[in-house]
């Protein structure tokens, strides 16, 4: 057995895949289909027309209406495709703790179930990272290849050994914006708590908005755990990661010093959300680890997870359809 597969099997997938398709209403060729921008018979709405359109989609009568030497009017209709499911796992270091529930773990089994999901809906699946280890590119699959594929590429993961814990993580995008297809959903697996000086993830996430997608942030928050485990030895010690160097230091563990941490990193998810917020963005509920959680636990907490997750219901309802 390796180390990422699943806590749930095949079928157990299937019926929570199920459970939330029935919600989606059957039109077209079929309930599994993402509207965009597009030629059919269903109106969307106006807009300005614009060198290179279509002049038969000139609305003459709305036109009649705008004020003289303003654009003519344009009608927009809806049309319907497949989608692509995007899914990016956070590889830095620190998604490795804690280190007896180690949150890349339980990013890369989410993975793996979601392009399960995505698979057995006929979708495609793009998988990548945002700090890429070593020679690891974005992979697609589609069918039934891509149990196969997202196994691997969940085990190449977890096998790489997370670069140097004092280097900068350096976040890697531009392939990733450029495989995004215009009818995708964008899925992030992440604590958020890396430094984006140059804005590559921001990017990332305005571009997984564009063209009706959707993009679903889903924060792993081990900061509860972690607090516990410092408060049952009193003291803490810094040290230098990810490229900040505190300085030698021993912490005594209060309340006042587990409240400011929760303050720092709230505030930081606070600011970051916001900053990327478009019309595509779906915020998760933080996965929550609870205090003193093994491998056992974070099996436990992923089956109870997962079926009311926001990102399991988009992606196998496709709530995203507007």
């Amino acid at each position: 057995m390796r180390v990422t597969d699943l806590p749930l099997g095949p079928a157990a997938l299937e019926r929570l895949r199920l459970r939330y398709h029935r919600l989606v209403p059957a039109r077209g060729q079929g309930p599994h289909l993402r509207r965009r921008m597009g030629q059919s018979l269903e109106f969307r709405d106006f807009r300005d027309y614009q060198m290179g359109d279509d002049i038969r989609n000139v609305d003459w009568r709305a036109t009649a209406r705008v004020p003289d030497h303003q654009p003519w009017v344009l009608r927009q209709f809806e049309a319907e495709e497949r989608m692509t499911l995007a899914v990016i796992v956070d590889t830095r270091l620190a998604m490795r703790l804690p280190e007896p529930a180690p949150k890349l773990l339980f990013a890369l089994w989410t993975l793996r179930a979601l392009a399960m999901i995505a698979a057995s809906s006929g979708d495609a699946v793009i998988l990548g990272t945002l700090f890429s280890p070593g020679d690891t590119r974005p992979v697609e699959a589609r069918g039934r290849a891509v149990a196969g594929v997202a196994a691997r590429f969940a085990e190449r993961l977890w096998a790489s050994d997370g670069g140097d814990p004092a280097a900068v993580p350096e976040a890697q995008t531009s392939a990733l914006i450029r495989k995004l297809k215009p009818a995708s959903a964008v899925v992030i697996l992440s604590d958020f708590l890396f430094d984006d000086p140059e804005g590559r993830v921001g990017r990332l996430a305005k571009a997984a908005q564009k063209s009706w997608r959707e993009l679903f942030l889903v924060p792993l928050d081990t900061l509860p755990a972690e607090l516990a485990e410092a408060r049952r030895l009193g003291l803490i010690r810094s040290a230098a990661t990810e490229g900040r160097d505190p300085g030698d230091g021993v912490y005594e563990v209060s309340q006042g010093f587990e409240a400011e941490m929760r303050r720092r990193v709230d505030a930081l998810w606070r600011d970051r959300f916001a900053r990327w917020r478009g019309r595509g963005l779906v915020l998760d509920d933080p996965v929550l680890w609870p205090a003193g959680a093994d491998q056992a636990g974070m099996e436990r907490l992923f089956l109870d997870w997962l079926p009311g997750s926001a990102v399991l219901s988009g992606v196998a309802a496709r709530g995203g359809l507007r």
